[in-house]
C-alpha cells in the first residue's frame, strides 16, 4: 500500500470515527470557503481512491480485532429493541398508569431503554427507536439488497402493478 499524506491519513481516521465522509473531509482539510456540495463531491472521490479505501479498511480491521463486539452481539442488542413493548414497562391499575418494578425487568427489556429521566410531568421513559433498529437489521442481513432479475424481455417495470412485480420476481 502507498503511504498517504498526513491529511489523507487524518481523513481515514476521521471517517472511521464518524462514519461520514463529508464530515471527515471537513475535519481533515481546509474547507472554510467550500460549499457543501463541493465537500461532498471531494469526499466521495477521496473515499473511492483505492489507497484511501484500503487504509480505511485496515483501520476498521484494527478496531475490530481490539473489540469483542461481533455481528451476533449487535443483532442481539437490536433484537432486544424491536421486541420491546410498552406494556413491558408500565401497568394500568384502577385507572392509574404506573411503572413496573424495574428490578423485575429482563436483561433484554433493560437493553431496549434509551433513557429514564425526571420530567416536569413525572418520570419519562424513552425506548430506543424500532424503525432505525429494523433498518439496521435489514442492512446487516442483506434484506435490502437489490433483487437480480434475469429475464431481459421486460424492460418497463414502472408499468407493472405490485402484484405483477411480485409474481415476476417469484415472491
Amino acid at each position: 500500500m502507498h503511504k498517504l499524506t498526513i491529511k489523507r491519513e487524518n481523513f481515514c481516521n476521521y471517517y472511521v470515527e464518524t462514519g461520514n465522509a463529508s464530515e471527515a473531509y471537513r475535519r481533515a482539510f481546509a474547507c472554510k470557503n467550500m460549499k457543501d456540495k463541493t465537500i461532498t463531491e471531494a469526499a466521495s472521490r477521496l473515499i473511492n481512491d483505492s489507497n484511501v479505501n484500503a487504509r480505511i479498511k485496515e483501520l476498521q480491521g484494527e478496531i475490530k480485532k481490539k473489540s469483542d463486539i461481533t455481528k451476533e452481539k449487535i443483532l442481539y442488542e437490536l433484537d432486544c429493541i424491536i421486541n420491546a413493548k410498552i406494556t413491558d414497562y408500565i401497568m394500568l391499575e384502577e385507572g392509574r398508569l404506573s411503572f413496573k418494578d424495574f428490578n423485575e425487568l429482563t436483561e433484554s427489556q433493560v437493553k431496549a431503554i434509551e433513557s429514564v429521566k425526571q420530567g416536569k410531568n413525572g418520570i419519562e421513559l424513552k425506548l430506543h427507536g424500532k424503525s432505525w433498529s429494523i433498518e439496521r437489521i435489514c442492512k446487516m442481513l442483506g434484506y435490502d439488497a437489490p433483487v437480480k432479475i434475469e429475464d431481459k424481455r421486460v424492460t418497463n417495470f414502472e408499468s407493472m402493478s405490485d402484484e405483477e412485480l411480485k409474481k415476476y420476481i417469484g415472491e
